[in-house]
């Protein structure tokens, strides 16, 4: 679908990919706080996310980023996800969704189950195979089975929480293939829709050509100019 000199063409004129820099969601302090920012993403607007998470670290008194400039917290620093789970079933969904977060999103208008809901469910399959902070997830993954367990709790199917959770945690090559990049690629490639495996490719395929001028360049920083250019060009 896309040739490399192709590329440098669809993205360049992007905002100063040389100094470009991610967004403080992708230093979170704790890990329960990217499973909150990947629920609770899917279909909204990004303010209502940070609204959620600022929201939960306030009531619970937690840190919410960690400097850009230092390694992963301890573990003993972390809001691990035994204590995500214990906030949750010591309030309940219905306290947390109206009163402690403010957000009563549910995954889907119909059938769905409450957000705040589906990010309890993350945790517990999280707790059952012993994944509790930043430095339980392997570099290669959480694995297929702890992934198709997730995939299975309502709203997740689709796998894009599950690739922007790995985005967060620190994977530099996937993007999230949210409306605002098929958007953005379909408007500058001409097409009608865009997949989610479409999309992931074409930036993949963006990175590699636009590696010799710009090196540090990450499909999760093409997402993230990506992004930005949309939001800020396109406030519908």
């Amino acid at each position: 679908m896309l040739e490399n000199h192709g590329a440098i063409n669809l993205f360049t004129h992007l905002n100063d990919l040389q100094h470009l820099k991610l967004g403080n969601e992708y230093y979170y302090y704790s890990m329960p706080l990217c499973i909150l920012d990947a629920v609770f993403s899917i279909g909204v607007k990004y303010q209502c996310v940070r609204n959620v998470v600022d929201r939960y670290c306030k009531y619970f008194h937690l840190t919410d980023f960690r400097p850009r400039n230092k390694g992963l917290p301890t573990i003993n620093e972390q809001h691990d996800i035994t204590a995500f789970i214990k906030n949750i079933e010591l309030h309940g969904f219905h306290e947390l969704a109206y009163s402690i977060i403010c957000n009563k999103q549910r995954t889907s208008p119909v059938g769905g189950i409450l957000k705040i809901e589906a990010a309890y469910s993350w945790a517990k399959v999280f707790e059952k195979n012993r994944i509790q902070t930043f430095q339980d997830i392997s570099p290669l993954g959480l694995g297929c089975h702890i992934e198709n367990l997730i995939r299975n709790i309502p709203g997740q199917r689709s796998g894009i929480s599950l690739d922007y959770f790995y985005m967060l945690t620190g994977n530099d090559d996937l993007c999230k293939p949210d409306r605002h990049i098929k958007k953005y690629l379909s408007q500058k490639l001409n097409l009608k829709s865009i997949s989610d495996n479409e999309a992931q490719e074409i930036l993949k395929k963006g990175v590699f050509a636009l590696k010799q001028t710009y090196p540090d360049i990450t499909v999760r920083l093409l997402d993230y100019a990506i992004w930005e250019y949309m939001s800020n060009n396109n406030k519908n």
